[in-house]
């Protein structure tokens, strides 16, 4: 049997890809030498015993020279040798086999199909890895509360780690208070960069405690990969009106606020820093 082939000289027939669950392996091909093996053991005991020299000697007959020279390939036979053969797509494959009877074609096209599946199959994402990263998103978005653009952003990562196409995600994400009626982001920033743009005299940590006594910030701790227990800002829901949650650059699995520009006076002086 001829299961193992090393092509040395392969036809330029273009490896299977694939685009979501929509595409299928039109580049499954068989070799000359599993083709006839396959043919051999649908045949009763009664009938010859098929030659791959035989074989090979039809297929310029059934293909014409022309488009057979295209799947010509060699191979290395068991004694390390090089010898010819075939690599047929699905379509030559099964021409091959109607040249013997329609039976062994269908059972030809059946055997590829089979293997069209099998790449399919192996091709496609993980569901249920899809659905464990869904679930850490939603929890993230939960306990988090990140801003639109930055579930855009996961979404996208999580199409890209799982071979999807994200080109069906908006590519702009509104980034704005509830209660603004402009239809578009307002522009944030740092509680650092504000404080000085606005000439406030006050720390960042200073001004984000005042926030955090106003409940317009929470602590929220997370687990770092020495297992100690680390603390990182997040806005609230109350603060929700005057800043946003963004994925911090630092470490994605924590928040960093920015805050409204149009509304950062305000958020100033309710909690007693103007």
């Amino acid at each position: 049997m001829h299961q193992h082939i090393e092509t040395i000289n392969t036809p330029n027939i273009p490896a299977p890809r694939y685009s979501q669950s929509e595409n299928v392996a039109r580049s499954i091909s068989m070799s000359s030498l599993e083709l006839v093996d396959f043919i051999n053991s649908k045949r009763s005991s009664e009938e010859a015993v098929l030659q791959h020299k035989d074989f090979l000697a039809k297929v310029p007959k059934v293909l014409g020279k022309s488009q057979s020279a295209k799947y010509s390939a060699d191979y290395k036979d068991s004694r390390g040798r090089l010898q010819k053969c075939f690599i047929l797509p699905k379509r030559e494959a099964c021409l091959m086999a109607m040249s013997y009877s329609y039976e062994l074609q269908a059972l030809v096209y059946d055997r590829m199909t089979e293997l069209e599946d099998q790449a399919r199959a192996r091709a496609l994402p993980n569901n249920s890895k899809i659905v464990g990263e869904l679930a850490i998103l939603e929890c993230f978005d939960r306990l988090l509360k990140p801003a639109p653009s930055s579930k855009m952003m996961m979404l996208a990562q999580i199409a890209a780690n799982n071979g999807l196409d994200a080109k069906f995600l908006p590519g702009y994400a509104i980034d704005a208070a509830s209660d603004a009626t402009g239809g578009s982001s307002m522009p944030t920033k740092s509680v650092t960069a504000l404080i000085k743009e606005n000439g406030i005299s006050s720390s960042a940590a200073a001004f984000n405690r005042a926030l955090a006594a106003h409940s317009f910030l929470k602590a929220l701790p997370r687990v770092n990969s020495k297992r100690e227990t680390v603390e990182f800002w997040g806005v609230t829901d109350k603060g929700l009106k005057f800043g946003k949650n963004l994925t911090s650059p630092q470490c994605p699995r924590e928040t960093q606020p920015h805050w409204y520009v149009d509304r950062f006076l305000e958020l100033a002086a309710l909690v007693g820093k103007v």
